[in-house]
């Protein structure tokens, strides 16, 4: 886990933990609850059952100083990044942990987390994952998570006490072949510089075939953020939405709320930007852009995307739409649809045109059928990378045009079939 470089680095986050003290009361303690039977006969305010283990950070890891037992951290081999935990600022309780990062000039998600294995006594279950957060000098975004995946990987390496890399080596996996795919997705983000204790939530439906699940509190960009608090709740789930045709699915298609609604595929690329441009836009207040995405070595993609819930696509004809402006991009930007299921495993769309060099605003669009077997889908607008130029991206759709061909012509009478009663 990366710890801090320097005294000056223990400074400034003492520095900014006194600002947070003083610029805002500490949290009232919750009013006591009745125990009065509620309803349904439990007593009110019973909490459900959490899944996570040390979700109040209380207890310390054996042999460590400070380390909360059962919550890991990610590793950059940043000098800038800083993990903790402490008792200065908490929510209730003696501990809280936080996270905090002096420099943006490579931009990754620095995040606690917390593995679990699941078995079939969590699918089809609507999953919450609730944490309270308070922003110390937050400029960026920090979030919350919760992922579902079937990844053997993880799974074998939590009961072998070993790291992903290692337990693939065991399998005789290799990393190009490893059959990770993550079946559920959902990143709360909030980008407040300054608050005090919040309370976030990210839910999922937990979807048949996941084996590991994954909670992540995290902070992209600088400043500090404390999480304390967490839980994990089971329920049922309600039945999928079924989206009305022509409707406009993506959140936030202008981008005019500070793309806060949007995952953003940032490559750990010295001085990369993704980031709301609010002096480019083909309607409205603000685009999004992609720039300086040259310094890299490594083969990847660059952009924005939203996870949707594949169940309530399948058997779908999608659109996926969205206005583009470049400037000198020695690249391609296009769009792609990816359709996760346990059969058809990452299934894709075509890219339909690809777009490089400079041109002025520009709508394109690629069409799919989504798989009968999808648990999620993904809608992203994306650069190859590393490459030079600029993009900007604004106005962007994900509807639903009506039935895949496929499922039609399955349905379709043929002729002198007689009717169904």
């Amino acid at each position: 886990m990366p710890k801090p470089s320097s005294a000056i680095l223990a400074v400034v986050l003492s520095l900014l933990t006194v600002l947070a003290s003083t610029s805002s009361p500490r949290s009232a303690p919750a009013p006591a609850r009745s125990s009065r039977p509620a309803a349904g006969g439990s007593p009110a305010g019973r909490p459900a059952r959490s899944l996570l283990l040390n979700a109040d950070f209380e207890r310390s890891l054996s042999g460590h100083p400070w380390m909360p037992a059962s919550w890991d951290t990610s590793t950059a081999g940043l000098p800038t990044v800083f993990f903790g935990r402490d008792s200065f600022l908490v929510h209730t309780g003696h501990w809280a942990i936080n996270v905090a990062n002096m420099s943006a000039a490579i931009p990754m998600g620095h995040n606690w987390s917390q593995t679990m294995l699941v078995g079939p006594e969590v699918w089809g279950k609507a999953a919450a994952f609730k944490v309270w957060t308070r922003s110390n000098g937050i400029d960026g975004r920090a979030y919350v998570m919760i992922q579902a995946y079937n990844d053997s990987a993880s799974k074998m390496g939590r009961i072998w006490g070993v790291d992903h890399d290692e337990a693939l080596r065991r399998l005789q996996i290799n990393k190009v072949d490893d059959p990770l795919l993550d079946l559920a997705w959902k990143r709360t983000s909030f980008d407040d510089a300054m608050t005090d204790w919040v309370q976030r939530e990210a839910r999922i439906v937990v979807p048949p075939g996941t084996n590991v699940m994954f909670v992540r509190c995290g902070l992209v960009g600088t400043g500090q953020v404390l999480f304390d608090d967490a839980s994990l709740t089971l329920q049922a789930a309600p039945p999928p939405t079924r989206y009305a045709r022509g409707e406009n699915l993506f959140a936030e298609p202008g981008f005019e709320a500070h793309a806060i609604a949007w995952d953003l595929a940032i490559p750990p690329f010295e001085d990369v930007k993704v980031e709301v441009d609010s002096t480019v836009a083909h309607s409205g207040r603000c685009s999004l852009r992609l720039s300086n995405f040259q310094n890299g070595i490594t083969d990847t993609r660059i952009g924005a995307g939203q996870p949707f819930v594949g169940r309530a696509l399948r058997g779908q004809h999608v659109r996926l739409s969205a206005w583009l402006k470049g400037d000198s991009l020695r690249g391609i930007v296009y769009m792609k649809v990816y359709a996760h299921g346990l059969k058809s495993r990452l299934a894709q769309s075509g890219a339909g045109e690809m777009l490089s060099d400079t041109w002025d605003w520009r709508q394109v669009s690629i069409e799919y059928d989504v798989p009968d077997d999808a648990e999620e889908v993904w809608a992203n607008i994306q650069a190859r990378a590393p490459a030079v130029g600029r993009v900007w991206i604004d106005d962007v759709r994900f509807e639903v045009l009506g039935p895949a061909a496929t499922a039609a012509a399955a349905t379709k009478k043929p002729p002198g079939a007689p009717a169904k009663r």
